[in-house]
């Protein structure tokens, strides 16, 4: 008998993200690659696995609802394909409304969204699981306990002091996790750009999967690009024809380049108002810690005498 098809459909990328049980994991995805809806994913399986609040954190509380939108879809997904099981006698399925209807995805949101952006999910009438959307501030952010989800932290004015009040919450219990998800930031002097960057001699293969590495800071990251997600079947689209592109030929017609090469190329690119950015200055300390030679002067001299 053939393997069931998944409730729930996941580009190869998508699924090597999902499927990662890593405790802490950024994610560096060009635009539009389904961001939010990965994250949506991995939130309800969360909940779904276990006993479990999860908190979503982005840029602006609208960007955090979309993740619980995300979450119905998903839901509803799952819905369709059991009843789909179900007619066929491989499961029980009941995902019916009061006059025995299969409950359409508007309403599904609805449910969702009527806990003021909470979802909840219940093992027993007693054991509860949450996601909950936070304001991207610190003051809100602390006191909370479970996982953690953090959507466009590029975008995050005060990121360094949110991740300060966030990252405690998944302290307490060996199975909390944290992900996080961003194209490159704008400004080199945000604190996800020295959070997030690669080491600049990092390479990077097209791959459909994406590519793994290793921040500057030691926080593992996965990455795709848009040339990585061409590999997957995603193409780019001309804004006036919408013909489907290349990498390449998208980045021809850009206006801005730059912008470009973040938004789809995921480069950090150095861009601040700064001289010389605070992770230069910490690469070429760290390059060349082992190759001066240090003075500990402690007493002064007269430089007349």
């Amino acid at each position: 008998m053939p393997a069931p098809s998944p409730l729930v459909s996941l580009r190869a990328a998508q699924e090597e993200v999902f499927a990662n049980i890593a405790g802490l994991l950024a994610m560096i995805w060009r635009r539009q690659f389904g961001k939010s809806y990965t994250l949506g994913a991995i939130g309800l399986r969360w909940m779904m696995e276990s006993v479990c609040d999860t908190f979503y954190v982005s840029a602006a509380v609208r960007l955090g609802l979309e993740n619980i939108r995300k979450e119905a879809a998903i839901w509803a997904q799952c819905y369709h394909g059991l009843l789909a099981m179900a007619q066929e006698g491989q499961v029980d399925c009941t995902a019916l409304d009061d006059r025995k209807q299969l409950l359409d995805l508007d309403a599904i949101c609805d449910l969702f969204e009527s806990q003021k952006l909470e979802t909840r999910f219940y093992h027993t009438r007693t054991k509860v699981s949450r996601s909950m959307v936070v304001a991207p501030n610190p003051d809100t952010a602390v006191g909370w306990t479970g996982n953690v989800i953090m959507d466009e932290v590029g975008r995050i004015p005060n990121f360094q002091d949110v991740w300060e009040a966030m990252e405690p919450i998944v302290s307490s219990n060996v199975g909390f996790k944290i992900r996080m998800a961003t194209t490159p930031p704008p400004d080199d002097r945000h604190y996800s750009y020295e959070m997030l960057a690669p080491e600049p001699e990092e390479e990077f293969p097209v791959s459909e999967r994406g590519n793994y590495y290793v921040s500057v800071s030691g926080i593992p990251v996965h990455r795709v690009d848009a040339y990585d997600g061409f590999a997957a079947g995603v193409p780019l689209y001309d804004l006036k024809t919408r013909e489907p592109m290349s990498p390449e030929q998208h980045r021809a017609k850009a206006l801005d380049k730059t912008a470009w090469d973040r938004n789809y190329g995921c480069k950090f690119l150095r861009g601040g108002s700064a001289a010389i950015s605070l992770m230069a200055l910490q690469n070429a300390q760290a390059l060349g810690a082992d190759l001066g030679t240090g003075l500990n002067i402690t007493e002064t001299f007269d430089a007349a005498a």
